[in-house]
């Protein structure tokens, strides 16, 4: 009985000690826990922050969070104004019928109708295309 409270204690001890910070070697890209050719020490982090360390952390999320806020607060009054439409004022079904027909098509549209032999309408433009000739020419 002696000897498991000796070996329990022993145990117990063991396992309050403070862990040893182990030395840490950076081997060009890699890092190791044994040196190589050219090995640099390099000093391993500090197991827990300091309290100058732990302020700074708390006023950094503090400062954080206050900025998120104004973010969010900033996007909701941007997202609650109405977006800038231009709406054309609404037309009557021949004005759409209008913009669909090629501008020639429109502009030779005659108010009236008139019944043309096919000799004659072709005089009519021999014509038209020897006034159009003697104006270039004049």
């Amino acid at each position: 009985m002696k000897k498991l409270s000796i070996l329990a204690g022993a145990l117990l001890a063991c396992a309050l000690m403070p862990a040893g910070a182990q030395t840490i070697y950076r081997c060009g890209d890699t890092y190791s826990q044994l040196p190589c050719d050219n090995a640099r020490v390099v000093g391993a982090p500090a197991a827990k922050p300091g309290a100058a360390e732990a302020q700074a952390s708390r006023q950094a999320v503090v400062r954080d969070a206050a900025r998120a806020d104004a973010m969010e607060k900033a996007r909701l009054k941007d997202e609650a104004r109405p977006a800038n439409a231009y709406i054309p004022a609404a037309r009557t079904g021949e004005e759409r019928a209008q913009e669909h027909k090629p501008a020639s098509a429109q502009a030779k549209k005659p108010a009236y109708f008139t019944a043309v032999s096919r000799a004659a309408s072709q005089e009519k433009a021999k014509g038209k295309k020897k006034e159009k000739k003697d104006k270039k020419a004049g």
